[in-house]
């Protein structure tokens, strides 16, 4: 493997350049790994442990519970991955001496992992998005067409058709041990085979094609659901003799179109920062791990898993204000623990 570019990333800035990039580099680490990072995982992991025993309380009779469950599932291992990124991009982590190349090891130990739990988790989101909308249009044969089995099958799918999808960047890389002139020793980084131009940015843009696909789906099947929620509600509130119905029934509807947006909105917002920077990753080779540019690589990726982060952590806040039966167990989870 050619480390020489780790070594020169420098050689085209004066000395003031590379100390002010530094100490921008430093404080930006700092702040938005070591502090907010951080500290929105640890958030996140006790909101979606949370999460899993209250969908587990309810049962996993349920398509829908089996998708949440397995959504909490999915964040929590996004969340570990990062919290893992924060220790290996913290400033201070070299001090300890040890004979490795913490950014590069985590490339391949956390961050595609990272990367393949939050598509797991967007296509989660597409298949129980779908099966809302399938619900409202055909009631009647919904039971026969989603089963909590074909629900568990349909998840399996998904994880492992996502993770065949790292195959081409893991056949090309592992981990070795090199020389490295500026610590002066032999370090444990990333080394690359000899096929290495034939995959390199195939699973990057495997990862473009499947979440845009994944975030399109979920905008369409999101704006049918709303539509027809719409005309559903004008329809009951024009045909009901009953006024005292009018309020309850636009109250629940309401709160379905809320739930599915803010889903929606959540996952739109997080993804699309990250399918662009996966995009940019395809298409200029030294925004790379090993590149010439890839310190900036890593504080922009820094940015976009503190964006993840806070997707993964956020969903308790919409189960809970949504879902009246989420409210009810998570009020007697906590009654019982006190």
């Amino acid at each position: 493997m050619n480390h020489s570019k780790y070594d020169t990333i420098s050689q085209d800035m004066s000395s003031e350049d590379v100390a002010l990039y530094s100490l921008a580099s430093l404080v930006f680490t700092l702040v938005n790994n070591s502090c907010v990072s951080t500290g929105v995982g640890l958030f996140g992991m006790i909101a979606n442990a949370i999460n899993m025993v209250v969908f587990y309380r309810q049962g996993l009779s349920s398509s829908i519970n089996i998708s949440f469950f397995f959504i909490s599932i999915s964040d929590t291992f996004t969340i570990i991955f990062i919290q893992w990124a924060n220790i290996c991009f913290n400033p201070y982590i070299d001090n300890t001496r040890a004979p490795l190349f913490y950014a590069e090891f985590y490339y391949i130990t956390g961050g595609w992992p990272s990367g393949l739990c939050c598509r797991i988790t967007l296509y989660i989101t597409v298949y129980v998005t779908t099966e809302r909308c399938l619900c409202i249009l055909f009631p009647l044969k919904i039971k026969n067409l989603i089963t909590p089995t074909r629900t568990k099958m349909i998840i399996a799918f998904i994880c492992i058709f996502n993770t065949a999808t790292l195959a081409p960047e893991y056949s090309s890389i592992y981990l070795d041990w090199y020389f490295n002139k500026v610590r002066n020793e032999t370090i444990l980084g990333v080394a690359f085979r000899s096929n290495r131009d034939q995959t390199q940015g195939v699973t990057w843009l495997l990862h473009v094609v499947l979440t845009v696909f994944g975030l399109f789906s979920v905008i369409v099947l999101t704006s049918v659901l709303v539509i027809h929620l719409r005309r559903q509600t004008k329809w009951r509130m024009k045909n009901s003799v009953e006024n005292k119905l009018r309020p309850t029934l636009t109250s629940r509807d309401r709160k379905s179109v809320v739930l599915v947006a803010a889903v929606a909105t959540f996952i739109v917002i997080s993804y699309i920062p990250l399918t662009s920077v996966s995009l940019v990753t395809v298409f200029v080779s030294e925004f790379y791990i090993g590149g010439k540019l890839f310190q900036i690589f890593r504080d922009t990726w820094a940015m976009i898993m503190l964006v993840e982060m806070t997707n993964a952590s956020a969903n308790i806040f919409i189960y809970y204000r949504m879902l009246s039966k989420y409210r009810q167990t998570f009020r007697e989870f906590l009654c019982k623990k006190q």
